[in-house]
C-alpha cells in the first residue's frame, strides 16, 4: 500500500460516516509511502476529533511513528491518545491514552482513526 492509498481509505471513511458533521483535512506527502494526515473532524453533537497521523509505509505494513488523537466536547478534553514519550512511567514505544490531566495508561499499540471516532461517540449521546 502507498500513503495516497491509505489518504483514500481516511478520506473515504471521514466523508461516509453516519456521525460525521463536517471535516477539515491536511494531508502532507513526503514520499509514496511516508507522509502526514492533521486533521479535524467534527461530530453531529458539536463535539471534535483533533488529530494528527504520521504514516509510514514498509512492507503493506502501516505503522504511526507519532500520533495524536484528541476528542473534545464542550470545550473540555474527553480522552486523547497519542505516542510521546514525556510521561514518566511509559515504556518504547510509548502507546497511551490519557486518562486525566496527570495520568497516562499504556496501551499495547497506536489506536486506528475508526476506533477513535467509534469510543468519541460513546460519549455523543
Amino acid at each position: 500500500m502507498r500513503f495516497e492509498k491509505y489518504l483514500h481509505i481516511i478520506d473515504n471513511l471521514l466523508q461516509n460516516h453516519w456521525a460525521i458533521a463536517d471535516t477539515q483535512i491536511t494531508p502532507k506527502i513526503y514520499t509514496p509511502e511516508h507522509g502526514k494526515i492533521e486533521g479535524k473532524v467534527i461530530l453531529l453533537d458539536g463535539s471534535y476529533i483533533d488529530f494528527s497521523e504520521e504514516i509510514l509505509i514498509l512492507e503493506n505494513l502501516v505503522t504511526k511513528p507519532r500520533y495524536r488523537y484528541e476528542c473534545v466536547k464542550d470545550k473540555n478534553e474527553i480522552f486523547r491518545y497519542d505516542n510521546f514519550s514525556k510521561h514518566p512511567g511509559l515504556r518504547p514505544p510509548f502507546h497511551h491514552k490519557h486518562i486525566s490531566k496527570r495520568r497516562a495508561l499504556q496501551i499495547k499499540e497506536a489506536p486506528k482513526l475508526i476506533d477513535v471516532l467509534e469510543e468519541a461517540l460513546r460519549y455523543m449521546f
